[in-house]
C-alpha cells in the first residue's frame, strides 16, 4: 500500500503544481458535475484496496446509505441488460445508459459531497485537469476553458499504468484477477454486503 500512497502524493504535487500555474483550483466550489455519470466507472485493485478503507470507516448509517445507492445502480444497469463484466467490457456505453440518471451518480456523492474524498480513486483526484488519456487530451468542461493546450496535461496514462502495476503486485498468486477492473457499484456492493 506504500507504493500507493506514494502514487497519490506525486499526483497531489503535479496537480497542485498545475493549479498554481493555471493561477487556481479548477473546479467551482460546490460542483460535482464528474461524479454524476460514475456509479459503472471500473477502477482498479489498488485502488479499491484503498478506498475500501476509507469506506470501512464511515459511519454505519452512511454505509447503508451508499450500499444501497449502489444497489439502485446494479439494479437499472442489469435491467439495461449489462452484466458487471459486459460493464467492463462496454466501458462509456454502458454509462451512457444511465446517464443523467440518479443511478447514474458515484454511490459515495451524498447530498453532493463526496463521503470519501480522501480514498477516492486517481481519476477523481485528477478530472478537472488536463489530462493526457490515450493519443488525447481530455478536460472538464467547466474548467481550464479552451485554455487546456496552454498546460502540459497530467499523465494519467501513466497513473493508470501504475495502478495496474501495484495491482499485480497486490494480488500475485492470481494474476488473472490482479489486473481485474471493478465498477465501484459492485466493489461497494460487495464490500458493504453484511452491512
Amino acid at each position: 500500500m506504500d507504493s500507493y500512497l506514494k502514487l497519490i502524493d506525486n499526483i497531489s504535487d503535479e496537480t497542485r503544481a498545475l493549479a498554481d500555474q493555471a493561477g487556481s483550483l479548477p473546479c467551482p466550489t460546490g460542483c460535482f458535475d464528474c461524479c454524476r455519470n460514475t456509479a459503472t466507472m471500473s477502477i482498479s485493485l489498488a485502488e479499491a484496496k484503498h478506498l475500501s478503507i476509507g469506506l470501512k470507516m464511515l459511519p454505519h448509517q452512511i454505509q447503508k446509505n451508499v450500499k444501497e445507492k449502489a444497489e439502485r445502480t446494479i439494479n437499472k444497469i442489469e435491467q439495461e441488460g449489462y452484466s458487471e463484466e459486459e460493464i467492463v467490457m462496454a466501458g462509456v456505453e454502458s454509462a451512457e445508459k444511465i446517464k443523467g440518471h440518479i443511478e447514474g451518480e458515484c454511490p459515495m456523492l451524498l447530498s453532493g459531497v463526496c463521503v470519501v474524498y480522501d480514498y477516492r480513486p486517481i481519476i477523481c483526484r485528477v478530472w478537472g485537469y488536463p489530462i493526457q488519456n490515450n493519443l488525447e487530451v481530455a478536460c472538464c468542461k467547466k474548467t481550464f476553458l479552451d485554455s487546456e493546450r496552454k498546460y502540459k496535461p497530467l499523465p494519467y496514462n501513466r497513473y493508470w499504468n501504475d495502478c495496474k502495476e501495484l495491482s499485480t503486485s497486490l494480488n500475485s498468486k492470481q494474476k488473472k484477477d490482479a489486473t481485474h477492473r471493478i465498477p465501484i457499484c459492485y466493489f461497494v456492493q460487495y464490500l458493504l454486503k453484511g452491512d
